[in-house]
């Protein structure tokens, strides 16, 4: 089995130094993420990149977050009500499935969870599908080198192998854009 973040330590996940290797503001910027759109953030934790992508889309947009764990999904809801960001859904997910429409999101994202997922290509089909035409994909993963931070080497995801795999399944791959010294962001679209 995969290793899967243990919610219990999601404290971890608000760590200042944590932002500063895996900064959500340059993320959400290099995604080009605009005003109205539709966005998916695939285990979106505490919401880390689900909020300030709520806050980008805006009102008109909306934003799901989806997690394989309730208690991460809690507290997310939690920090959006505090936000006072309405325009997000919340959604406990199976880690092979996503319940929604068919081309109906304008960019999906992934932060520090594809390593953790049992059937990548799988999600990725499952990414492909809801993703409109064109749309764009954006996976933040951790780099193959030790880090101060991060899940053991031995559980990362290096860069070759997740272009070889979106590429498998369809996706067209625009760019590898090294976020850190510990975290790249993968960005492709639906070919």
């Amino acid at each position: 089995m995969t290793h899967v973040f243990d919610a219990k330590k999601m404290a971890k996940l608000d760590n200042p130094r944590r932002k500063e290797i895996i900064p959500p503001d340059k993320i959400i910027e290099l995604l080009q993420l605009k005003e109205g759109e539709v966005v998916l953030d695939l285990g979106c934790g505490i919401g880390y990149l689900t909020l300030p992508a709520a806050q980008k889309v805006g009102p008109r947009g909306f934003v799901f977050g989806l997690d394989i764990q309730e208690a991460m999904l809690v507290e997310a809801l939690a920090r959006s009500r505090q936000n006072n960001l309405h325009h997000i859904a919340w959604v406990l997910t199976p880690p092979d499935h996503i319940s929604l429409p068919a081309e109906s999101v304008d960019c999906v994202t992934m932060v520090m969870v594809a390593h953790e997922i049992p059937d990548l290509g799988a999600m990725l089909k499952e990414c492909r599908r809801v993703l409109r035409r064109g749309a764009g994909i954006g996976i933040v993963e951790w780099n193959n080198t030790f880090t101060e931070m991060g899940p053991p080497l031995e559980h990362r995801l290096k860069a070759e192998a997740l272009m070889q795999v979106m590429q498998q399944q369809g996706f067209t791959c625009l760019e590898i854009v090294e976020l850190s010294e510990a975290a790249y962001l993968f960005k492709a679209v639906k070919g």
